[in-house]
């Protein structure tokens, strides 16, 4: 009753980057946008990758802080692969399909860097159409299934290299998915972000999912039987029994065979699935999403590449890209707070860290982002299946309790400022005391020789210099002993108890 009619699936991945004063975010953009590569029919090399702004459809009815946030380059890049480097990739398989199988063509890549570290490298895929009548639903779920796990790493190849690309591959500078050589989801991942690893080394980007990819993909379908104007409600029934058999299953990127594995309730359940339309199923989780939807005839859904499945690849997608840059984010920067807390000066950190959040906050944490209801529907459903609010909450108390932290540690500082203040007092005043003690004695006795004429007359140098000197001495250890006994009164601690 039901034939595939158009298909696509974005596998995402999230990664962060630690940028610092030596390696910024514009830096980071420049380097992937001059990353070059060897190419056979190009006279010169080709950069791997190439920087296009977002246009105004994809950005339709988006509310304008929103499209002025995406637009923005102080805010995020976006990234494609050379238009001369995609099409190598239009005929491939992975290794559970069989030869005679139908393969799948990379049609899309991109690569999306964030301000703040975050990125998403973004593989999106579709069947190889030169075989359509043998596409399948359940061909779409294998096919997910083989890409979206890191863990499994089923290898894929193309069947048939449109080049001979041996010499160039032999040098290790291009990819090796390039030269027909197999290679795993996750080769081919550290191969497109090589850009950054070029500049920083292998471990410069962390995975943020490292066992499977998220993903976003739809699916279109076409009816394979008449309607009779008698039965208005039949396909919409029968395409309610199609999703209930697959659509969880193309969201949580499971084999075909897992389709009876889900109750009827779960499919249900209004947290996960949203019907805006009787043709139209969207579903959201923790492992992505997928559109569901079948042709009315109407041409906004007709035939292939058609106007709603563009708007699922762009408008609908980035719902769900600015929800997820918002999880990854609030993830990153709880464990940036956890990390802070390891290191000698976290106060420093931990204030560089609360200016982040307040950053992130300002640009990017929208409660809305779209006139229209549906879009925004899906963007605010997003967000509960990200758990968004509640992990935002969280990081808010977080940040109010880096806050007290900081606060505490300011008076900390300020008291120990005054102490050592007073501490500074204390010891000139104490010099000063010295200073005194060591005055007075000479200052007296030289009132008491200068009155004294008998004094003056045991101190004539001149007459009896033998003895003036004794006398002197005498003097001059009497006012030493005075100031070693002062000296022991003024430096032993006093009993407080």
């Amino acid at each position: 009753m039901w034939t595939v009619q158009d298909t696509f699936t974005k596998f995402v991945y999230p990664f962060w980057i630690d940028f610092d004063e030596d390696f910024t975010f514009e830096q980071a953009a420049e380097k992937i946008a001059r990353f070059f590569i060897p190419f056979p029919d190009e006279e010169h090399k080709i950069p791997l990758w190439v920087e296009c702004q977002f246009q105004t459809s994809e950005l339709d009815n988006m509310l304008p802080y929103v499209k002025r946030y995406m637009r923005l380059p102080q805010n995020q890049r976006r990234f494609r692969i050379h238009e001369d480097i995609l099409p190598l990739f239009d005929d491939m398989q992975t290794t559970s399909m069989e030869a005679s199988s139908p393969g799948f063509q990379m049609s899309s890549i991109e690569l999306y860097l964030f301000f703040n570290g975050v990125g998403f490298l973004t593989i999106e895929i579709a069947p190889n159409w030169s075989r359509a009548d043998e596409i399948s639903v359940e061909w779409i779920e294998n096919i997910n299934a083989d890409l979206a796990s890191l863990a499994r790493c089923k290898p894929m190849r193309q069947r048939h290299p449109k080049y001979d690309l041996s010499s160039v591959c032999s040098s290790g500078a291009l990819l090796p998915l390039m030269c027909g050589q197999p290679g795993t989801m996750r080769e081919w991942i550290h191969h497109l972000l090589s850009p950054l690893a070029e500049r920083l080394g292998t471990g410069c980007w962390q995975p943020m999912c490292d066992t499977f990819l998220p993903i976003y993909g739809a699916l279109l379908l076409r009816r394979t039987e008449s309607l009779s104007s008698e039965e208005p409600n039949k396909w919409d029934a029968s395409f309610r029994e199609f999703a209930l058999s697959h659509l969880i299953v193309l969201r949580k990127t499971l084999p075909s065979n897992n389709g009876s594995r889900f109750a009827r309730q779960t499919f249900e359940d209004s947290q996960y699935n949203y019907m805006p339309y009787h043709n139209v199923i969207h579903t959201q989780s923790l492992e992505g999403g997928f559109v569901l939807a079948y042709d009315t005839n109407v041409q906004h859904f007709r035939g292939r590449n058609s106007a709603a499945m563009q708007s699922f690849r762009t408008n609908y997608f980035y719902m769900m890209l600015l929800a997820l840059h918002q999880r990854m984010s609030i993830l990153r920067y709880a464990m940036k707070a956890a990390e802070a807390s390891t290191v000698p000066d976290h106060a420093k950190q931990l204030r560089q860290l609360r200016e982040q959040i307040y950053d992130f906050t300002a640009r990017c944490y929208f409660s809305q982002a779209s006139f229209s209801e549906e879009r925004d529907q899906l963007y605010r459903r997003w967000q509960r299946a990200f758990h968004i609010v509640q992990m935002y909450n969280e990081l808010k108390e977080e940040v109010h309790d880096i806050d007290g932290y900081l606060e505490q540690v300011a008076k900390e500082r300020e008291l120990e400022t005054k102490e050592r203040e007073l501490r500074q007092e204390a010891k000139k005043t104490q010099l000063v005391t010295y200073i005194s003690f060591i005055l007075l004695p000479l200052s007296v006795l030289s009132n008491l020789i200068q009155a004294s004429p008998i004094i003056m007359h045991w101190l004539n140098f001149s007459l009896h210099p033998l003895r003036s000197s004794l006398l002197l001495l005498i003097a001059a250890f009497g006012a030493i002993l005075l100031l070693r006994i002062l000296w022991k009164l003024l430096s032993t601690p006093k009993d407080h108890n």
